[in-house]
């Protein structure tokens, strides 16, 4: 198995959502490897659309979208819990389209939205 396999399959089998550290304690106990070689694995990862990262609370994300890469990642984050999960992002392209900001090229956008989740609320 390749480094972006193993990282892929952690995300995959995951309840959770989980930082880089997290992915690296994990791929330790598989194969000895170095953080950066996790952290290049994440970026292929993201560039192939796989997953999508969680600036707001530094976690990895599987795509829950049948295809690859050419979408624009929208995730919900709760504020209370850190649960994350992705959206559609049909519907904000949509929007985006339909009322556009004349100084910003929205084609390729990302998108996380703070909320609380029905558990928390």
């Amino acid at each position: 198995m390749t480094n972006n396999e193993i990282v892929l399959d952690i995300i995959k089998k995951s309840k959770v959502h989980l930082s880089a550290y997290a992915i690296l304690e994990k791929f330790q106990k598989i194969k000895k490897v170095q953080p950066m070689s996790v952290y290049r694995a994440l970026n292929k990862l993201i560039e192939e659309g796989q997953i999508h990262k969680s600036n707001q609370n530094k976690t990895y994300i599987l795509c829950n979208h049948t295809h690859a890469k050419d979408h624009n990642p929208s995730i919900a984050i709760c504020k209370k819990c850190g649960d994350t999960e992705e959206l559609k992002s049909d519907l904000f392209a949509s929007i985006l389209k339909k009322y556009p900001i004349k100084k910003y090229d929205f084609s390729n956008f990302e998108l996380e939205v703070s909320t609380l989740c029905k558990g928390c609320s």
